[in-house]
């Protein structure tokens, strides 16, 4: 049996509209749905075609909601599903909801690989295994994430940006034994996502002739700070946990055996 829609009324918020049927509120419509379905006064219902406004007016607001969420950035496909998962426990609805914007061209997962890592290229920090960890964590495709490194991220780029990291970050351990240095600044690359086969040739590549006589500019200094840390212990005693100090630090034995010398003349 129909029944039919005897009033249609604005909400507050803007776009959204109750329908009442029979003189009894039925339920809210948004503005797309009404012109969809040319909703009106007057028109005949049954429950089968309420339950279809129903449904499509579910759709409008997930789409509208996921809209507001890439408003700003883009996003790759899980990162939409989880937030229509929070707002909605119909994964059919958010199936639909989904398949509407990957047509509106709205959610397309190459295209944000493409995007970052373009941007991580720019910004010169951080290689391409790097990448590979944030895309897997966004769960795009393996196959797209290697389709944009091999578009964006060339080999020659790689040791290029990987040099240019590597050299600043040499700066930062002038108090550091050269040895020292340069293990951290490895660690460091492997950190950046620098694939371990290319940080030999980065490091190769990279200017360290101003470390040359890194070693004789700060063992004594580093020296001198351990033998007055360790200066309760007998004097064997704290000649031989200064040296296993500097050892560790990386400086050579040549070197440590002349600045020991010279703190204890």
């Amino acid at each position: 049996m129909a029944n039919t829609i005897t009033k249609i009324e604005a909400q507050k918020r803007k776009g959204r509209f109750n329908v009442y049927v029979d003189g009894q509120y039925a339920f809210p419509i948004s503005e797309e749905v009404l012109i969809k379905y040319r909703v009106f006064k007057g028109m005949e219902v049954d429950d089968q075609l309420i339950d279809k406004l129903k449904n499509a007016d579910n759709i409008s607001k997930l789409h509208s909601r996921a809209l507001n969420y890439l408003a700003h950035n883009l996003r790759t496909e899980y990162e939409v599903r989880d937030k229509l998962a929070d707002l909605s426990d119909d994964p059919e609805a958010i199936n639909q909801v989904i398949d509407i914007l990957v047509d509106q061209n709205l959610i397309d997962d190459q295209r944000y690989a493409d995007s970052y890592v373009r941007t991580v290229v720019r910004e010169r920090k951080n290689g391409p295994d790097w990448i590979r960890r944030h895309l897997k964590d966004k769960r795009v495709a393996a196959n797209q994430v290697e389709t944009a490194l091999d578009h964006y991220y060339s080999a020659d780029d790689v040791i290029e940006i990987g040099v240019e990291v590597a050299e600043k970050q040499l700066k930062r351990y002038k108090r550091d034994s050269a040895k020292m240095a340069l293990n951290k600044t490895k660690e460091l690359l492997m950190r950046r996502g620098f694939p371990y086969g290319d940080i030999e040739e980065i490091i190769n590549q990279t200017d360290t002739d101003e470390m040359a006589e890194q070693d004789h500019d700060v063992i004594d200094q580093v020296a001198a700070k351990y033998f007055r840390q360790y200066a309760k212990l007998q004097p064997y005693e704290r000649t031989q946990k200064t040296k296993q100090a500097l050892f560790r630090k990386g400086f050579l034995m040549d070197d440590i055996t002349i600045a020991i010398a010279k703190l204890t003349e």
